[in-house]
């Protein structure tokens, strides 16, 4: 408690020496002019909606080649790593955010009296069309988030006629320390987008949880999706995808990878993620 009070006393004196107080300069009916992300997702969000002029920072991850699907678009916008006196110091009208990263921040912006938004994690693609749209409210480019949704559409309609010759198959997901992906969530939904069954859905799990190994090697799904992009030779819980008995079943059965670019967050890239996996049927 210390240390995030002194953080916060740090972030007011930062705070008294701008020329302005946050939100001094802004105007209801206008749409901001000095945004400031502190989440990976929204800054691929504000690089695909915004317009350059509004974005005044974006993480430090959004340059990540492996992580970001948009960080060849980022150029020379300023970069901040979420800490309250880096964003501050950009005064910014608008900061936005995910619901699951840098709560501290978050909380401490808002006692400051700067106005952030937080998108959530969706569970559906129809859920990131509503996000989109709700993102060009916010930025004031409702065009852009129409045009973008538009597109997603007819994207994933394509996708269907081309591959719908091709028979449905099953799969599931395997992570580090033994999680799987099933019911209520993005992947689970992309799947069916994209043709298959997710076998851990059908089993009855919801979310992220645990799955034993014998259970995925008795489904005997026709793909694997091992989430190795995580790896650490060193790491308990990356010993689990490393497992003999799963090298020997991803061996005999067909194995995905989903590049961290097109699934690490929510937006029109999802439906590269989609044409990816049908391509696989």
């Amino acid at each position: 408690m210390i240390v995030k009070f002194r953080i916060l006393l740090a972030a007011i004196f930062s705070l008294a020496m701008l020329p302005d107080g946050p939100l001094a300069e802004s105007n209801p009916s206008l749409p901001p002019q000095r945004i400031v992300s502190i989440g990976l997702c929204t800054d691929q969000l504000l690089l695909m909606i915004a317009q350059r002029s509004q974005i005044a920072s974006l993480t430090t991850s959004s340059t990540d080649l492996q992580m970001s699907y948009m960080a060849d678009a980022v150029g020379d916008i300023s970069l901040n790593s979420t800490a309250i006196e880096e964003v501050i110091q950009f005064n910014p009208d608008l900061i936005v955010g995910s619901h699951f990263a840098a709560r501290d921040t978050t909380r401490f912006l808002r006692q400051l009296g700067y106005e952030v938004k937080l998108v959530a994690l969706p569970t559906t693609v129809e859920e990131i069309y509503n996000q989109l749209m709700r993102f060009g409210e916010w930025t004031g480019n409702q065009h852009r988030a129409v045009t973008l949704v538009a597109e997603m559409k007819q994207e994933i309609i394509d996708i269907r006629a081309r591959y719908q010759h091709r028979p449905e198959k099953t799969m599931i997901i395997y992570s580090p320390n033994g999680y799987t992906i099933g019911a209520n969530t993005l992947e689970d939904n992309v799947l069916k987008q994209a043709g298959f069954r997710n076998l851990s859905a059908e089993m009855g799990i919801v979310g992220f949880k645990k799955i034993s190994l014998e259970k995925v090697i008795v489904a005997k799904p026709d793909f694997l999706q091992i989430d190795n992009h995580v790896y650490n030779q060193n790491s308990l819980a990356s010993r689990y995808i490393g497992h003999p008995v799963l090298n020997k079943l991803s061996a005999e059965q067909g194995q995905l990878f989903i590049p961290s670019r097109i699934r690490a967050c929510a937006g029109p890239m999802v439906t590269e993620a989609i044409d990816y996996l049908a391509q696989k049927r």
